[in-house]
């Protein structure tokens, strides 16, 4: 390899390894998935920082082996242009239970899911360490 073509290729390297940066970097993906789910809700941008940090306290993020990390990653940014890859189901799936996740750990489901009333984050949903309740009951939904 000459200077000339190391030149070349260093330069295309530096915007590529930003860009890869930029787009696949977990914790910021999450954060944008959250933010577009509950977009037609009440929720704080706080809650959702305060989740993502009591998530990562609590290692939740392990579940998540590196290569569902980045496929989840590069399915997020095509989705985003309204392109669907292979196994887009599954995406769908793992995006669902990080929302999942993040709505049983506030107060959406004690309100009765209404839509109208400000979502407050309780605290990480960790059913071995908090005490028996069941936000499904169908006691918490008569009127």
């Amino acid at each position: 390899m000459n200077r000339r073509s190391f030149i070349r290729l260093s330069l295309l390297a530096i915007p590529a390894a930003i860009a890869a940066y930029l787009l696949l970097n977990f914790d910021k993906v999450v954060k944008r998935i959250l933010i577009a789910d509950t977009q037609s809700l009440k929720v704080p941008d706080e809650a959702i920082d305060r989740f993502l940090n009591e998530a990562k306290r609590e290692h939740f993020w392990n579940k998540f082996s590196f290569s569902k990390k980045m496929f989840i990653c590069v399915q997020h940014f095509f989705s985003s242009l309204g392109i669907k890859l292979k196994y887009h189901t599954k995406y769908v799936q793992y995006r669902s239970m990080i929302t999942g996740q993040f709505l049983l750990s506030t107060d959406f489901f004690l309100n009765k899911m209404d839509p109208s009333k400000d979502v407050t984050y309780i605290g990480f949903f960790n059913p071995y360490k908090t005490g028996c309740s069941n936000p499904f009951s169908s006691l918490r939904f008569t009127s």
